[in-house]
């Protein structure tokens, strides 16, 4: 009886220790720039020549963690928009979910986006993150 109650402890203990580390992923992070971009994607072909559409995806860069993130959104329709705290100098939230996907959560929002990363440098000591925290 003794042992199944250490059991049960040790595993009530090793499943709070998993939501404390699931939390510590998210981190605050600023948005420095957002810019509408479009890419052209080849649907078709006629006689060796291409027929193309444009494609609309958002770019951003945020500075979170000492590291400056350029990430790309594409959105579902060309009507989508990205929430009023989505803009650049804005506080948002942050989470890197693996090294190809960042979660941005604008502070104004509920919900988490996915963006894609494409590029990730180092951010300068004097950065706009360091002041707005």
């Amino acid at each position: 009886m003794r042992g199944w109650v250490i059991t049960f402890t040790t595993l009530v203990l090793l499943a709070s220790t998993v939501g404390a580390v699931e939390k510590k992923g998210v981190q605050p992070g600023v948005v420095l720039t957002v810019e509408h971009k479009t890419r052209s994607r080849v649907q078709y072909y006629i006689v060796n020549t291409p027929v193309t559409t444009e494609d609309p995806y958002l770019e951003m860069e945020v500075d979170s963690g000492g590291l400056v993130y350029t990430v790309d959104y594409e959105p579902h329709s060309a009507q989508e928009v990205l929430p009023d705290g989505c803009m650049p100098g804005q506080a948002v939230k942050v989470r890197l979910e693996s090294k190809h996907n960042l979660f941005v959560q604008c502070l104004d929002s509920p919900t988490e986006i996915r963006w894609s990363i494409q590029k990730k440098t180092r951010s300068a000591p004097d950065s706009e993150a360091r002041k707005k925290l």
